[in-house]
This record gives structure tokens, C-alpha cells and sequence, in this order.
């Protein structure tokens, strides 16, 4: 069996520099193994020669530079090999020939009088070169090839090579995935490893290559392997922390790499380069998540289509990063309405300037560096992800990063479906995002699933967040409301996003919104005139005014102008020159145009289907024509008002609240018209903390139409002591929503006149809110009697002579012995219901006839039940 080495020749004297990958510090740890990982393995490296090398050439490289005088290699392939001269001199022991039985020189020894294998103490020769080869390979030219040694005659050997003191010895697995999955030794290998990380000769080391782009996914290997126990637990121990060394992430190129890599393409290529654009190029291609290889097949392909490097042939690649000619700081300038990130910003750069500037006098900050971290709170279409790419600009520029790309991210992208995979999956999002940003939106997903495995997606963040300081921004945003609810989530949160670093993002307001609408249609190739701009801008102060939470801002602004679009392209085909009109405006965005008030009088008749309801009818009459005076004079709408339903139970206010609705999304003052009916009960908790979220939900429910609150007055009275508090929590809560919802909620608040004086007496803040009091009289006997009428006949019933007259006496003796709980129209319906229940009795006896007689009017009607008249014929 033979072994094709190296020839001899003397070690280089200096070895070319390495790259900044890999650095020699990495294997400068005083542990036993080094264990490189990353999306960097298998990549190529170009040092600062401009030598373009492997990463086998590369490591050998660095482990030269760090002092190691011997480095083998060992793959599935070639258990053992070096990549040049110096190292198998060293590794070779003089030929010691012993004599024969018949006094004839034996064969040489085996190099280490420990190893024995399957060929006794007979020595491996390596092949001579043949003659007029010339010298042997450089050590870059490729490895030197072994034939036939098993596995663990590999092992021994690697193993004795460490176990040397003569020579600073490192044993390298290119491939240690492959190589521990399939090596046939695997027993010898654990116990070599095992019994390294306890006993190993110092300076001496294992280094290993995992291609695995985190030491999460590494640890999970080899557990899952379950062969190196003693190398699982060396992985795990690093990856819980970090801090300890022997471990050594292999990143992406960045820019000083990349840009020897462009000269190293025109030099020895002939690549064409737009010296003008060169450092911008470089600066968009290091932000972009690609190996120096790809960098290099792009570069040669624009090499042989004879294209030279600028910022147009890069393009398909980079998008508009490598086109664009400002900075990050003036582009978040230019962007509408962040007049108040551009100044926080400002503060923020102003800031890194001076750091900056101590450092170059010697003066660096004691102490940890501030929190880079952020917090961006704003409905969506705010911006905040296109100022997270941004931020990884800026801090690239001021010097925080050295790549500055932004990684984005979601909840789902975080947290797995099975224990254990979260915090794999979260870290290997976090190892992508490493000297950039990571964006994670709508972050408070993580918390809303603390009960499944969000809280594994926290600590693994808030961990890496601390051991990758200096490498890595986290910036976590979503709804103002929910960010809060998210930062308490977890203590370890408000302290790696202090209060300081809360972005907020406001939603634009119309001016803003009407110009990203309209540069968005120039951007498309549309021209819009004077007449429709206004149509146009009228649709978005209504599409604002009536937003709601999930309102998306700019995307909204968008979705209008891509429709107009559409609509607009159907309409003109190729004649592209025609102007947008109204007609290309959709009709679902045409609604929100203001329209003429109808005519009162046909709007309210409504109203004539009700006995008794003119009081009302007249104030909600004067409302409509308030508004078409303002109209007419080019005021404009107003805010629908709060109001006041005074007036004793039974005379019509539910009903005419639920009018109301419909009433005010015909005059245009409200999106939706519907009507939430509450009580008391539905506002107001049994325990702290309860009836500020129940005013909120109901609040929420009736956006954009109608809350009534029937029998007001209850929300501050005394149930016993116990219920005054919470009310009184309710009324806060409830003026609070109010002012918030202004224009987007009308709340109608009912009871008794002197009840509902009480109640905007209990909080100085009511009376000023609620401006309209609408009157519901109690009913004359006219009008119970009319209602009485009307409702038998609905019933299919006739009221016979005299009838109605004993009903009405009836009820104003009701009225009088009940003044107060007396429910008018209400029990009018229940002498109804107690007028049919007698005539039944006589339809039992053979009377089918529609009428109801006076006999059927009870002697009483009381709470709870009727009186029927002595001798009915139920009795007998």
C-alpha cells in the first residue's frame, strides 16, 4: 500500500495573507477543538493578494498564519494528506532498517512505534515523482492524494500526530459532517475526540468544518449522530455560550473582499469596471445574503457578454440598491411625512459621529455601548419596514455593522410546531441577519402564543441579542397597543428595548396621503387633471377619517392608484396620453365622495309609521337641514353629534336610536350606520380591571355607527356600594373612546330627563360631549289609544265600539297609580297581549270573530300580570 505525498521542500517563509473570514484569533483559543461553521463554508476566499482560494487552501492559510507548524487533513477519501512539504517532513520519522534473520536490513519501522495496523511494522512509502515531472505541486494546487488506508489506521494516525510535542500540530476534517457520518472507525474516532477534550497536548488542535450555517444546527448533528458524545457536549457548551471560544462562524464576503474580488476579475479576466460607480456596487453587493463564488460567476458572466461592471449591469441583481445615488439619510428625508424620524435619526447619527471621534483621539466610551435596538410602533403602511432597511445602511455607514442588509422575519418564521425546533429555527434566522438588521414585524405574535413555544423564540432572542452584540440590530414593530403588551411580555425585554428606543410611526395624515397618491399614479404613466386631483383628495380625507386599526397608509394609497389604473387602461387602450377622469375612479372608492344631504322630509318619513315620535322628529329634522345649509355655503359635513334620549320607557327611543344609524350614513356623517345596544351590565365589571376592556370592545363594536346606551343613568348609581367605583371607571373609559372615535362614533345615551342631568353631573368632561338632547314625551291617551289600534290591527284584530275608550281609561289609571314605572307604549303591547288572552277564552267557547270587545279589556293592569274582569268566562 502506498501514499502519494508531498515532495520535500522547505516550508514557505511567510504564508500570503488570509481573509478576514478567516482570521488566525479564531484558532487562537487555548481549546482543543475549533469547530467553523456558517454560510461561509465551501466558499471561496480571496485574500489581500487578490488570490482567489478554497476553503481548504484558505484554512491552511490561516492555520499557518496562527503559528501551526504541522496541518493535516483528513476526508472520507484521503484519511490522511497534507497540503504541503513542511508539514510531511515533519510528520515522517527517520527509516530505521532492522536486521533480518539472515543479517539483511529489514524493512523500515513504522513511523510511531505506538500504531499497528494490518501490514505489522512495514513503513508507507510515497510514490517518487516520475522523471522530468518537474516540482511537485504548491500547496494551493490541491492536496496530495493517500490510496487504501482504512479508517482506523487513519484514525491512530491523526491521533499520534497530535499527540506529538515536536511540532504545533493542527488536524483539520474539511468535510465533518460526511467524515463522522460515514467514517468505519466511529468507535476509535469517539474515544479519540472524548479522550482529546480532557487530555490533549496544548497548542495542538482539532479543527472541524461543519457545513452548517449555525451552531444550533451543528449541536443538532451531532446529537442526532449520537457518535461523539464528548464532541456534542464540547458544541453545546459553546452554543449555550459563546463567549467561551473554540467555535468560529465563516460569514458572507464583505465589502473589502468583494472589491478585491472585482480587481482580481479585471486583472487576470480583463473585466471592464465604471470606476465612478465602484464603491456603491461594492456597498450594495456586500449587503445582499451572497457567497464570493456567486459573485464571481456574475462577474465572469458580464466579463463574457463584454458588459463592464456599473450600476445598470448589477441591477438585475441588486434591484434599485445599486442605482441609487443618495444615502440612506437623504432617502429617508425624501420619504412623506417622516419629517420626526428624519430629526430622531439625526440624534441618532450626531450620536455615532462622536463616538467616532473619541475613538480617533483615544477616547473611547467606557462600558458597554448603548442599545442599538429598536422598538417601531404603527399601523401598517407607516414606513417602518422600508426604514428598517435603511437603519442597516446607516449603521453600515457609521461603522455600527459591517454589512448592513436586513433580514425579514414574522412570528411563523420564529416558532416551530415541536419542542426544541423553535430555538433552532430562531437562531438560524438570527445567524442570517448577523452584522445586519433583523425586522421582525408584527412582533407581538410571538407573546399571543406564550402558551405554545413564543416564549422559546423570546429567551433565544433576548440571549443572542446579548452574546451578538456589536454583530446584530433587532427591530421589533406592529400596532402601538400590542408592542406595549409585547415588551411585558418578558422582563428582558424593556431592557434591550429601553423606552428611548420607541419609534413611534403616526399614520400620514390626508395632505401626505393625497401626494403619495398622486406620485404614485405619475410613477405609473398617468396625468391627472385639476378636477379629478380633488375628487381624488376628497376620497382620501374620507378614507382617513373613517380608518380603522388595520388602516394600510401608503399601501392603501397603492391599492387606489392601482385601480384607477386598471380601470384607466381599460378605458384608453393605447391611447396613453388621455388623462385619468372620474370615471376611472372605482365605485367602491366613488362612496367616499361627499354627497348632497337628501330632503329631510323624505329621509324622516320613517318616522310616520310612529304615533307620538314629532318632538323627535322635529330635532333630528333640524340636524338635516343644518347640514344642507352648510353644504350649500361650502362648509362641508360636520361630526356627527352625541345625544341625549330623554323621556319615560316605552315612548320610542330604541327605536328611534336605531333610525339614527341609518339616518346618519344617509347624510354621510357615518361610515356604517349599525347600532350596538348596551346596558350597565355590558359596561361595567365585576372585578378591577374589567370595565375599562368592556367599554373599549363595545366602543370597538359599534365604529362607525351607533351606540345606545339605554338607561344611562345606572352607570354611576350605587348598586350597594359595591358597583359606584366601576362606574365611574366606565364613564372615564367611555369619554376617552369618544374622544378618540370623534367622527367615527356616535353614542345616544337614554333615560329619564332628571335621571340623565345626574348622570352628565357625575363627570364635568359629559355635558360637553353629548350636544343634542332629543325629547320623548310621555304619550297622551290620543296617542295610546292610536297605538293600541294600529297594533291590534297588525294582529289581524278589530277593536269594537267602545273598546278603545275602556282601554285608554285603563291605562291612564295605570299611569296615575304608577307614574314612574308606567312603560307607555310598553304597556300598551302587554294590554294587548292580556286583551288577546281573554278573547281566547271566548273563541273556545265558538266566538271566531275578529273583534276585540270591551269585555276584553282586564279591570287591572299590574307589573307582572292583568286583573281580568269579575265573572270572565274563563271562570266558570
Amino acid at each position: 500500500m502506498n501514499a502519494t505525498l508531498a515532495k520535500e521542500t522547505p516550508a514557505p517563509a511567510a504564508p500570503p495573507p488570509g481573509t478576514e473570514r478567516l482570521p488566525p484569533d479564531a484558532v487562537r483559543t487555548g481549546e482543543p477543538f475549533t469547530v467553523l461553521y456558517g454560510p461561509g463554508v465551501g466558499d471561496v476566499f480571496v485574500d489581500a493578494t487578490g488570490e482567489v482560494r478554497t476553503m481548504e487552501q484558505a484554512l491552511w492559510h490561516m492555520l499557518r498564519a496562527a503559528g501551526f507548524e504541522r496541518i493535516v487533513f483528513s476526508t472520507l477519501q484521503d484519511p490522511v494528506y497534507f497540503r504541503d512539504d513542511a508539514s510531511w517532513h515533519r510528520s515522517r520519522r527517520p527509516a530505521r532498517r532492522t536486521p533480518d534473520t539472515d543479517g539483511r536490513a529489514g524493512p523500515p519501522r513504522m513511523r510511531h512505534a505506538g500504531l499497528r495496523g494490518p501490514l505489522g511494522a512495514t513503513r508507507l512509502l510515497r510514490a517518487e515523482p516520475a522523471p522530468g515531472a518537474g516540482r511537485p505541486a504548491a500547496p494551493d494546487a490541491g492536496a496530495a492524494r493517500a490510496s487504501g488506508m482504512a479508517d482506523p489506521f487513519g484514525v491512530m494516525t491523526l491521533t499520534a500526530y497530535l499527540r506529538g510535542t515536536g511540532h504545533r500540530t493542527a488536524v483539520v476534517f474539511p468535510h465533518a459532517d460526511e467524515f463522522l457520518l460515514h467514517n468505519q472507525a466511529s468507535r476509535q474516532l469517539a474515544q479519540a475526540l472524548a479522550t482529546w477534550a480532557c487530555d490533549g497536548v496544548e497548542g495542538n488542535q482539532w479543527v472541524l468544518v461543519f457545513n452548517r450555517t449555525s451552531l444550533h444546527e451543528v449541536a443538532a448533528f451531532l446529537t442526532g449522530l449520537g457518535r461523539c458524545p464528548g464532541l456534542e457536549t464540547f458544541v453545546t457548551e459553546r452554543r449555550d455560550e459563546p463567549a467561551r471560544g473554540g467555535t468560529h462562524r465563516v460569514g458572507l464576503p464583505g465589502e473589502r473582499e468583494l472589491e478585491r474580488l472585482v480587481h482580481a476579475a479585471r486583472l487576470r479576466k480583463g473585466l471592464r469596471v465604471a470606476w465612478r460607480d465602484l464603491d456603491r456596487v461594492v456597498r450594495a453587493m456586500a449587503g445582499q445574503p451572497e457567497t464570493a463564488r456567486v459573485w464571481r460567476s456574475r462577474l465572469h458572466q458580464l466579463h463574457a457578454k463584454g458588459a463592464r461592471l456599473d450600476r445598470e449591469t448589477v441591477r438585475p441583481w441588486l434591484g434599485a440598491a445599486a442605482a441609487e445615488e443618495r444615502t440612506p439619510w437623504e432617502r429617508l428625508a425624501a420619504m412623506p411625512g417622516t419629517e420626526a424620524l428624519v430629526r430622531r435619526f439625526e440624534g441618532l447619527r450626531a450620536e455615532m459621529e462622536t463616538e467616532a471621534a473619541l475613538r480617533a483621539r483615544g477616547r473611547p466610551s467606557e462600558g458597554e455601548p448603548p442599545s442599538r435596538h429598536l422598538v417601531f410602533t404603527g399601523n401598517p403602511g407607516t414606513g417602518k419596514t422600508t426604514v428598517a432597511r435603511l437603519l442597516g445602511e446607516m449603521y453600515r455607514d457609521a461603522g455600527v455593522l459591517t454589512r448592513g442588509h436586513c433580514v425579514e422575519a414574522g412570528p411563523g418564521d420564529l416558532i416551530a410546531g415541536f419542542v426544541g425546533q423553535t430555538a433552532q429555527r430562531t437562531a438560524a434566522v438570527i445567524d442570517r441577519a448577523l452584522d445586519g438588521v433583523l425586522f421582525i414585524d408584527e412582533a407581538y405574535g410571538l407573546s399571543d402564543q406564550r402558551e405554545g413555544f413564543g416564549d422559546q423564540a423570546i429567551e433565544t432572542l433576548l440571549k443572542r441579542m446579548e452574546d451578538d452584540r456589536g454583530r446584530l440590530v433587532v427591530v421589533v414593530a406592529g400596532y402601538p397597543g400590542k408592542m406595549e403588551e409585547f415588551l411585558d411580555a418578558n422582563p428582558g425585554l424593556r431592557s434591550r428595548f429601553p423606552l428611548t428606543n420607541v419609534v413611534p410611526f403616526p399614520d400620514h395624515d390626508p395632505g401626505t396621503l393625497h401626494t403619495i397618491l398622486m406620485n404614485r399614479l405619475a410613477q405609473r404613466g398617468m396625468t391627472a387633471g385639476a378636477e379629478v386631483a380633488e375628487e381624488l383628495r376628497q376620497i382620501v380625507e374620507n378614507l382617513h377619517r373613517t380608518r380603522g386599526a388595520t388602516f394600510g397608509n401608503v399601501r392603501e394609497m397603492r391599492t387606489l392608484a392601482d385601480a384607477v389604473r386598471s380601470r384607466w387602461s381599460v378605458r384608453i387602450g393605447p391611447e396613453v396620453d388621455e388623462p385619468v377622469t372620474g370615471e376611472d375612479i372605482p365605485e367602491t372608492y366613488r362612496g367616499h365622495l361627499p354627497r348632497p344631504a337628501p330632503d329631510p322630509a323624505e329621509l324622516l318619513a320613517g318616522l310616520d309609521a310612529y304615533v307620538g315620535l314629532a318632538p323627535a322628529r322635529a330635532a333630528l329634522t333640524a340636524l338635516a337641514w343644518r347640514l344642507r345649509m352648510r353644504q350649500a355655503r361650502g362648509a362641508g359635513n360636520f361630526d356627527p353629534p352625541h345625544l341625549l334620549f330623554t323621556g319615560p320607557p316605552g315612548t320610542g327611543k330604541t327605536t328611534v336610536a336605531r333610525l339614527v344609524g341609518a339616518l346618519f350614513r344617509s347624510l354621510g356623517l357615518l361610515r356604517g350606520g349599525h347600532v350596538v345596544e348596551v346596558t350597565r351590565v355590558d359596561l361595567v365589571g365585576e372585578y378591577l380591571g374589567q370595565t375599562a376592556p368592556k367599554v373599549v370592545g363595545a366602543c370597538e363594536q359599534a365604529m362607525d355607527g351607533v351606540l345606545f346606551i339605554d338607561e344611562a343613568y345606572s352607570l354611576v348609581a350605587d348598586a350597594g356600594g359595591s358597583g359606584a367605583g366601576f362606574g365611574k371607571e366606565a364613564v372615564e373609559a367611555l369619554l376617552r373612546e369618544m374622544e378618540s372615535r370623534r367622527g367615527r362614533l356616535v353614542v345616544v345615551a337614554a333615560g329619564y330627563p332628571a335621571d340623565l342631568e345626574r348622570l352628565l353631573d357625575s363627570n364635568a368632561g359629559l355635558r360637553s360631549r353629548f350636544t343634542l338632547t332629543v325629547p320623548f314625551p310621555a304619550f297622551s291617551p290620543e296617542d295610546l289609544g292610536e297605538i293600541l289600534r294600529r297594533s291590534a290591527t297588525a294582529d289581524g284584530y278589530v277593536l269594537a265600539p267602545g273598546t278603545e275608550e275602556r282601554a285608554r281609561r285603563l291605562l291612564e289609571e295605570t299611569r296615575r297609580a304608577r307614574p314612574t314605572a308606567f312603560g307607555n307604549a310598553r304597556d300598551v303591547r302587554r294590554l294587548l297581549e292580556a286583551m288577546e288572552g281573554l278573547k281566547g277564552a271566548r273563541w273556545a267557547e265558538g266566538d271566531r270573530g275578529p273583534e276585540l270587545l270591551p269585555e276584553d279589556v282586564p279591570e287591572e293592569l299590574e307589573t307582572g300580570g292583568v286583573r281580568a274582569p269579575s265573572g270572565w268566562p274563563g271562570e266558570r
